[in-house]
């Protein structure tokens, strides 16, 4: 092969989005840590949780806020310390039905994040969470922040600023989670809705299996505050629909420090 002809071939494949193979189980390395705002939005990448435990992969959820505000008429649950400490439950139910090895509930307060001293606080325990387990990979909100909720968003920009902003972390797989806008446009009608990123930009994709999509239903049936039966039924089918047999990530950076982190 001639070098030019072998150099496009390098540069094609490199451009390729990563579709990962869900044959091979996990390696038993360092550990995956999921970052989201709210219990329930772990939802996004439930059978991708789901398919890492039953591999063998050590994985964490962290939820930064107590979901205290996040008051349904029809649950019946006043804002404050009741509905914190139900939503508490429901997020462990989640965790487990998901085999995720340990939850870490940061308990900030739910909606309000954009202060100077919440900001503060939720970066130095996510760090001291990440400087603990030192995990190959870290999944949390893009820019988009998923329905968009503020909360979702600094979140995201949280978990960024720390892998970005110190040398130690250079080597962790940043990830975000979302789903391609162009699958969204045809999804059948739910509420939330998502903000979709372009399908060339999520250049991982995971496949999962039919077990990791019933996981995945059994963990959001946990979220009984957020959602009657019907509308958590219509939140699965956009989202079986949006994600289409894979779960959907972008890297931070649009490429992956280790190739084979989900093989």
């Amino acid at each position: 092969m001639r070098i030019l002809d072998h150099l496009l071939v390098v540069v094609v494949a490199a451009a390729a989005p990563l579709a990962v193979g869900a044959q091979s189980p996990a390696k038993s390395r360092a550990p995956i840590v999921a970052v989201f705002a709210h219990p329930d939005d772990e939802r996004v990448i439930g059978p991708l949780l789901s398919r890492l435990a039953r591999e063998g992969r050590e994985t964490h959820l962290v939820i930064a806020t107590d979901g205290s505000q996040g008051v349904r008429d029809f649950a019946r649950i006043p804002a404050g310390a009741e509905l914190a400490a139900a939503r508490s439950r429901e997020a462990q139910c989640a965790a487990d039905r998901l085999g995720v090895r340990q939850l870490h509930l940061l308990g900030l307060p739910d909606g309000g994040l954009a202060s100077f001293e919440t900001l503060g606080s939720l970066r130095a325990r996510l760090t001291a969470i990440i400087d603990s387990l030192k995990p190959a990979a870290i999944i949390t909100f893009g820019p988009e922040g998923g329905t968009g909720h503020p909360d979702h968003r600094l979140v995201g920009d949280v978990a960024t600023q720390i892998v970005q902003g110190d040398s130690r972390y250079a080597r962790i797989d940043l990830l975000y989670a979302s789903l391609p806008a162009e699958r969204l446009r045809t999804a059948p009608p739910a509420e939330p809705t998502v903000n979709g990123m372009a399908q060339s930009l999520l250049t991982v994709r995971v496949p999962f299996e039919p077990r990791d999509l019933v996981a995945g239903r059994e963990e959001f049936a946990c979220h009984r505050s957020q959602y009657a039966p019907e509308e958590m039924d219509a939140v699965n089918r956009y989202l079986a629909h949006a994600w289409n047999g894979s779960v959907w990530l972008r890297p931070w950076n649009g490429t992956l420090h280790d190739r084979a982190l989900f093989r």
